[in-house]
């Protein structure tokens, strides 16, 4: 996966993220993507973010959003915004492929979470379910996202993913992710 790509391609998936207007471009207000989910895809577990809320508007096909409790069916024209804090995910329960847009505003490190990511991905350092092997990888790409995982107790996640976070600063592991991963337009290059 070359860094400077506009799109990637997630190795276990196939999800596909196209990066069409970068925070850089946009003096940090906001990140535009566009999402191709392939049928019966599923994105992350139930989680929030703090930091940030998200947009989703449907291209083509069907997805279906949970936010909070419920289930929410959109389809081409559709749109729903998950606020700051509020448990959110999202699925693709039909049998075709669903195109969909979202806006994080701000958008936070959310494009070089994912640079990274689909990265390990690339180079195999993750488990079948393409989650990072390296406890540290997994905590910086959480903290970059701000993604806090509705399943794991907020204690666990504030106490171990944050001094694991920090250690991964601290050993210089995130810079180097940075470097491995990431477009120079990411790095302040």
């Amino acid at each position: 996966m070359s860094t400077t790509e506009r799109t990637i391609v997630h190795g276990i998936t196939g999800e596909e993220i196209t990066f069409v207007e970068s925070c850089h471009e946009t003096n940090q207000e906001y990140l535009f993507i566009r999402v191709k989910l392939p049928p019966e895809g599923e994105g992350p577990p139930l989680h929030y973010h703090l930091a940030f809320e998200e947009t989703f508007e449907v291209e083509k096909g069907e997805l279906m959003v949970t936010v909070r409790e419920e289930e929410i069916k959109l389809t081409p024209g559709d749109r729903v915004t998950v606020p700051v804090g509020v448990n959110h995910r999202f699925t693709n329960t039909s049998n075709e492929p669903v195109t969909f847009t979202v806006r994080l505003t701000p958008g936070h490190q959310f494009e070089e979470s994912m640079r990274i990511g689909y990265g390990l991905i690339e180079d195999r350092k993750v488990n079948e379910k393409g989650l990072p092997k390296n406890m540290i990888h997994t905590a910086l790409i959480l903290k970059m996202q701000d993604t806090y995982i509705c399943e794991i107790p907020k204690a666990v996640q504030y106490l171990l993913f944050n001094n694991l976070a920090n250690l991964g600063r601290w050993f210089g592991v995130e810079k180097s992710l940075k470097n491995k991963y990431l477009p120079d337009y990411l790095q302040g290059k």
